[in-house]
């Protein structure tokens, strides 16, 4: 989600997108857990033919791929988490 797009949200919403974006990283860290598992798997043994090799790299891929995903992710999500302590910091102020 781009910055312009978050930003105009209230709090409350924020405070969902936040929870929505946690679940969606869980998920992501499931799919890297599941693809450490099957490569560790795969690998025990060797990789005698060039499909085991190909799955092992298509797997390591996916886990690299969810792992930057995730990253990225948690860098907004801080953005996200600053900008709702300033709001509310604003708001205690006022009152």
């Amino acid at each position: 989600m781009n910055d312009a797009k978050w930003l105009e949200l209230n709090d409350d919403a924020l405070e969902k997108l936040l929870i929505e974006r946690w679940l969606f990283r869980g998920v992501l860290l499931v799919v890297m857990l599941a693809s450490a598992v099957l490569t560790t798997y795969l690998g025990r043994d060797g990789l005698p033919t060039l499909a085991d090799r190909l799955t092992v790299s298509v797997l390591v891929c996916v886990t690299l791929s969810a792992g930057g995903i995730a990253l990225a992710m948690r860098s907004t999500d801080l953005r996200i988490h600053r900008k709702l302590r300033r709001r509310r910091s604003s708001d205690a102020e006022k009152c």
